[in-house]
């Protein structure tokens, strides 16, 4: 019996037990443990804060416009507020003006900068009381033929005629040219480098003593009362020589003659020794038909034009070939067109 009753209280007392565990630990799982929730409160007051600075940063302007900010005195007794920050706006096309600013300045610039330096000039320069840009053609070699000569006297505007001495209608050609209101040089020959190249009858050459020289010269001039000036035949190797050059000059000064030097060799020292001596005086710019086609020719006359506007006065050679001559009457209009004065030689010397 005693063993019994043990029995079966032990069933009932387990019975109870295992009754109530299964609802107890369904309990335990559906109540978060504190961990848990200490975590879910950490994590809340994280995106609290988060949130917090977020709002307050957007109430502060920019960094660089704070260290961009203009500073404001302080005075005693005045009320200050923030100092304003502007941005500039950007110009037209998006340029900033700071870009404006430096284009007006290199604009500006230009403007100052005196016309023999600048490539093109968009006004015209006014030179000694000229307004118009000046250009004159001298045409040289003449001598051999006076048909020849007779057109390039008929061109529509002024041109200098160059006339070798000892040629069989030198001094035809110098009359004509003078009775027809032309201007006439002598266009003295002169000693090149090449020893291959002969200058022509009269030529001076670097061999000669002062006396020679200077009869020679003379000798050149007393075959026409007409020449006006002088410019060189040839003459790489005679016009470098400074002492002979100041011979041939003191001719021309006693007769009140002009000199042209047709640069025919850089280191020529003729125009200067020339100015040095208060010879009037020029020198060649251009030379029209070293090649002998129409377009380099007008090429040629393109530049002159250019340079007489740049500098006020500009001195084209030609020689006297066809297509020279028909390129030059095409070119009057041209002239005209341009607002270019045709003068002769003498009107340029002493620029």
């Amino acid at each position: 019996m005693p063993s019994k009753k043990r029995t079966k209280s032990g069933k009932s007392s387990g019975g109870k037990k295992g009754k109530s565990g299964p609802k107890a630990a369904a309990a335990l799982k559906k109540r978060p443990s504190t961990p848990v929730l200490a975590a879910w409160v950490l994590a809340l007051f994280f995106l609290a804060a988060l949130l917090y600075f977020a709002r307050e940063s957007r109430r502060l302007p920019p960094l660089h416009h704070l260290e961009s900010a203009p500073k404001v005195a302080k005075t005693p007794g005045a009320r200050t507020s923030p100092p304003e920050v502007r941005t500039k706006p950007a110009g037209p096309a998006g340029k900033h003006p700071s870009t404006e600013a430096a284009a007006k300045r290199r604009a500006s610039h230009l403007a100052t900068v005196s016309p023999a330096t600048r490539p093109k000039a968009p006004a015209l320069p006014v030179i000694h009381g000229h307004a118009r840009p000046e250009l004159s053609i001298v045409i040289d070699d003449f001598g051999p033929s006076l048909r020849v000569a007779r057109k390039f006297a008929s061109l529509p505007f002024p041109v200098t005629l160059s006339v070798l001495p000892f040629q069989a209608y030198s001094s035809k050609i110098a009359k004509m040219a003078h009775q027809d209101g032309r201007e006439v040089m002598l266009h003295l020959p002169m000693q090149p480098l090449d020893s291959h190249i002969n200058p022509g009858p009269g030529a001076l050459m670097v061999s000669m003593s002062p006396g020679q020289i200077r009869l020679s010269v003379t000798a050149a001039l007393d075959t026409s009362p007409y020449f006006d000036g002088v410019d060189n035949h040839e003459g790489s190797k005679f016009t470098q020589d400074a002492k002979d050059m100041e011979i041939v000059l003191s001719v021309l000064k006693d007769r009140k003659l002009f000199f042209v030097d047709s640069m025919t060799i850089n280191k020529s020292v003729g125009w200067k020794e020339a100015r040095r001596m208060r010879v009037p005086t020029f020198k060649r710019n251009v030379f029209l038909d070293d090649i002998l086609s129409a377009g380099a020719i007008r090429s040629q006359i393109e530049k002159a034009v250019e340079i007489a506007k740049v500098r006020g006065a500009a001195l084209a050679i030609g020689h006297p070939h066809a297509i020279t001559l028909r390129t030059l009457r095409a070119a009057a209009a041209y002239f005209r067109k341009e607002g270019v004065e045709m003068v002769p030689a003498h009107d340029l010397v002493g620029r």
